[in-house]
């Protein structure tokens, strides 16, 4: 798994993603192919993101779908990936991610502040 891959396809699509929800597919099509020149040009093997994505495409499709931050019902998939993915990098467990991201959407940023202020107010109140 290349953690490597999938931090450059968020850091990326934080970076550039239109703020505005679309579906149409040229469109989505146009962002995969510049997140891709994107990628190589930082020298991230495509193969890296695939990895851990599956199809950026796809990614990309269900970021610019929900870019309020919202979950639709059939985003289980990636909501569960999410959740695992948080709970690996800031070691809550997987149902303090899942309340996580309940809670705050699907920023990373976001939720990565709040995992660890969550992982710091638990040490905290376990030492008193």
């Amino acid at each position: 798994m290349s953690t490597r891959g999938i931090n450059f396809l968020d850091r990326w699509m934080a970076e550039h993603l239109p703020d505005v929800m679309t579906d149409d597919p040229v469109a989505i099509s146009d962002l995969t192919d510049q997140a891709m020149e994107a990628a190589d040009r930082e020298g991230v093997e495509v193969s890296e993101i695939y990895e851990e994505v599956g199809s950026v495409f796809e990614v990309i499709a269900q970021a610019m779908q929900h870019r309020d931050g919202s979950l639709a019902d059939d985003d289980l998939t990636e909501f569960d990936l999410l959740a695992g993915r948080l709970s690996r990098e800031t070691n809550v467990t997987e149902a303090k991610a899942h309340e996580l991201i309940e809670r705050f959407g699907m920023d990373w940023e976001k939720l990565l502040n709040e995992a660890h202020f969550a992982k710091e107010l638990e040490g905290r109140l376990g030492q008193e």
